[in-house]
């Protein structure tokens, strides 16, 4: 069991607050996604949940027990930045040598199957590594830990696009058969949502919603219909985003829609679809936006 608690977590640096009154429990065996802008500051977060920064005010709790400074189950998490630094001429055998001290639950098998699907030589110097090669290193080195608690930051987020498709597959079979918690920062939340079971919006170092997958198909679509039409049809639902082109209007609703009204809109020939989940964080923070939120 693995249970990763943080109670209003705040985090500062150099006077600016980066992390706001953050609360949320990652239970186990469970995919998470951290999704927002460039200034979400989530690479700050993911740092006070490994326990690499300490926060300003709040605390981190692991099965229990205090994270922060405990040597005792620090090696029960792992996190390897897209930024980390091995020594130049080191090889890749090597750094998995390394990985197998600090993990104890390490797959070197696993490793080097992930390597060679990927054609990356295992001998190969850590410095001769192109960006894509470096972006999938540090995503295999996060699966083959088999660390309770592994976090990503936008993993294989250099590779290309087959590379990114083939590794989230890898990921989806592996939590199937070695099942842990997963904390994942992406920007391609729609190309991994089908392994992800909860969703953080995260806006400025605040967490503004929190969704499981389910949820988010449930409680958002989009109408689409002519406009002078839709328009009609609209007033009294929750209705977070618009988009207009010509004739044509989408907007985005926040709320179920029963039987009564399906059947409404199609008697107006209004289509009604599923949000992709990067509009859904679009349309929040606009929302807060224009009302002033920080």
């Amino acid at each position: 069991m693995s249970v990763l608690v943080c109670q209003n977590l705040s985090y500062e640096k150099n006077g600016k607050q980066l992390i706001k009154d953050f609360s949320y429990n990652f239970l186990e065996k469970k995919v998470y996604a951290i999704i927002g802008k460039s200034d979400a500051n989530s690479r700050d977060l993911l740092n006070l949940l490994c326990a690499k920064n300490k926060p300003s005010s709040g605390d981190v709790y692991l099965d229990g027990k205090l994270f922060w400074n405990n040597g005792e189950i620090d090696n029960r998490v792992c996190f390897i930045p897209n930024d980390t630094k091995f020594p130049p001429h080191i090889k890749l055998l090597d750094i998995f040598k390394l990985m197998a001290t600090n993990y104890p639950r390490w797959d070197n098998y696993y490793a080097y199957e992930l390597l060679n699907y990927f054609g990356i030589n295992p001998k190969s110097r850590f410095s001769a590594l192109h960006n894509n090669e470096k972006s999938l290193l540090f995503a295999i080195i996060s699966l083959a830990s088999k660390a309770n608690i592994t976090i990503m930051d936008n993993p294989v987020g250099d590779a290309d696009l087959k590379a990114r498709f083939d590794f989230y597959n890898f990921l989806f079979k592996h939590q199937a058969t070695y099942p842990r918690t997963f904390i994942i920062s992406t920007e391609l939340i729609e190309e991994m949502s089908f392994l992800v079971d909860s969703i953080l919006l995260l806006d400025r170092g605040v967490l503004i919603e929190a969704f499981t997958s389910k949820e988010i198909k449930q409680n958002f679509c989009y109408l689409t219909g002519k406009t002078d039409v839709l328009r009609n049809l609209i007033p009294g639902l929750k209705i977070i985003g618009y988009e207009e082109h010509g004739s044509t209007l989408t907007v985005c609703c926040s709320q179920r829609i029963n039987k009564d009204l399906t059947r409404k809109f199609q008697k107006y020939f209004i289509d009604i679809s599923e949000v992709p989940i990067q509009k859904v964080l679009i349309y929040l923070i606009n929302l807060r936006e224009r009302k002033g939120i920080n």
